[in-house]
């Protein structure tokens, strides 16, 4: 039995909305969910497994017919989904008697609940959340169904707010695999058979890296998973080291330069290392509109010649200070402090 188990959609919502491409990622959220269904049917694909947060809050109906029809293209493709601490099943909600497609399966219930895919003689037990919180380990209680081929938990959570569980305890359960969502980074545990799938699309700066979906397929004797980079943006650092000779202009090139050689569809997060001429630092400012450049951290220093300075003022308030701050050469922060005081010091305006 082949598989695809994503995790954390969160349809709805616009990461980066105070950003010029923000609207765009809205949509976007909606385009990478349709192109894993389509992925499904490319590759044969017998189960879609989403472990909860398919939306970033408990949907409208508009919202459950527009994931629905998706769905349903999906087909003969069976799909099991559950719901997350975001879009949590509440009283009166919009999926209370909602008709799904055929082929699309909600464990709704409060409780732990089931569904047996006959054509795959395959039972995929979970629980959908009924509030943000749920601070109870209900996930360690549920047996496997061994009366089929396959068994299979979809769940959402891990921490200690959120269905908390202890990965050796669900490993020794005998499911063939273990579905999770709730961490926004793929990662496998124990011995592969039990993963997080991760945010589909990275949802903001901190979901550094690749994103996307995992594939795996379940036989009589083994099961094994892999990740599959598949989201259309990512978030990545990019560092660069200048001296105090190179221009505004010259930095700016060079970063466009290396922004459209990684790929300008990605959002990036610069970091400036090195030095800056003397009172003249780099507009931070003109980096943000290079592109997709969601952050800049200028962490360089003004070009000074500190041993020169030491020598030349060791008998005044300015060698006395620097002597001071010169002790902790591996702190950042003093590291600061030493050149935001050699500016005031060096350059006092003339009293009037």
């Amino acid at each position: 039995m082949r598989f695809i188990h994503i995790a954390d959609v969160h349809l709805g919502r616009r990461p980066d909305f105070s950003f010029p491409w923000g609207e765009a990622r809205e949509q976007e959220l909606w385009k990478t969910f349709a192109a894993v269904v389509d992925e499904c049917r490319n590759r044969d694909v017998d189960l879609l497994l989403i472990a909860g947060d398919l939306f970033d809050a408990p949907p409208a109906v508009e919202e459950l017919n527009r994931a629905n029809e998706i769905l349903a293209n999906a087909a003969p493709t069976q799909v099991v989904l559950i719901s997350g601490d975001q879009d949590f099943v509440k009283p009166g909600s919009a999926y209370d008697e909602y008709t799904w497609a055929s082929n699309v399966h909600f464990l709704k219930d409060p409780d732990e609940s089931s569904v047996y895919l006959e054509g795959l003689d395959a039972t995929v037990h979970g629980m959908s959340y009924q509030r943000p919180i749920a601070a109870e380990r209900c996930l360690e209680a549920i047996q496997p169904d061994f009366d089929c081929e396959y068994r299979i938990l979809l769940a959402h959570g891990g921490d200690q707010k959120h269905m908390p569980f202890t990965p050796a305890v669900l490993e020794k359960a005998g499911f063939d695999y273990v579905a999770l969502g709730h961490e926004h980074t793929h990662r496998f545990l124990g011995k592969g058979h039990m993963a997080y799938a991760g945010s589909l699309e990275p949802l903001k700066k901190e979901e550094l890296g690749k994103h996307g979906y995992i594939f795996g397929e379940i036989t009589e004797d083994r099961s094994r998973a892999v990740f599959v980079p598949f989201a259309l943006r990512e978030y990545t650092t990019l560092k660069v080291r200048v001296s105090a000779d190179i221009l505004q202009e010259q930095l700016q090139e060079r970063l466009k330069a290396v922004m459209e050689r990684q790929g300008s569809q990605h959002i990036y997060l610069i970091t400036l290392d090195g030095k800056h001429e003397l009172r003249q630092p780099f507009d931070t400012e003109s980096l943000l509109a290079l592109g997709n450049v969601v952050e800049v951290n200028d962490r360089t220093v003004p070009d000074y010649d500190l041993v020169g300075l030491l020598d030349s003022h060791k008998d005044d308030v300015v060698g006395m200070y620097m002597e001071e701050l010169l002790k902790r050469p591996s702190d950042p922060k003093v590291q600061r402090a030493l050149y935001c005081g050699l500016d005031a010091l060096l350059f006092q305006e003339e009293p009037k």
